[in-house]
């Protein structure tokens, strides 16, 4: 019994921390993004995740507020600002984007360059 009951609790720990922030995931996002509508749903959670590295620890609402292409597409590569609103701070996040010769789509980001944007 001890056990079932230690497992339930278990159980629903995981489930409240997989529920516990809010994220909009609609696509097609807005701004300028030149990148197609499954690369962006693609990108969508790792771009979060480098935006509560500026969120405050209460923060658990999320949202992608603007796309521009600050770095033309150049050999099917390119790079784009991702503006995510996060409680009341808003994080410019660059996502490198390019595509191998098979088709595939890989993505870049480095959190050195993830800033707070200052309004």
């Amino acid at each position: 019994m001890k056990k079932g009951v230690c497992l339930a609790l278990l159980l629903a720990g995981i489930v409240s921390a997989a529920f516990a922030y809010s994220y909009d995931t609609k696509v097609p996002l807005p701004g300028k993004s030149i990148a197609g509508e499954k690369v962006q749903q693609e990108t969508l959670f790792t771009a979060y995740s480098f935006a509560h590295r500026i969120a405050t620890p209460d923060c658990t609402s999320f949202a992608i507020v603007d796309t521009e292409v600050s770095k033309p597409k150049v050999d099917n590569s390119w790079q784009e600002i991702w503006a995510i609103k996060a409680c009341q701070k808003v994080a410019n996040v660059p996502i490198d984007f390019s595509y191998n010769t098979d088709g595939s789509l890989k993505y870049a980001i480095n959190p050195m360059n993830v800033r707070y944007r200052s309004k």
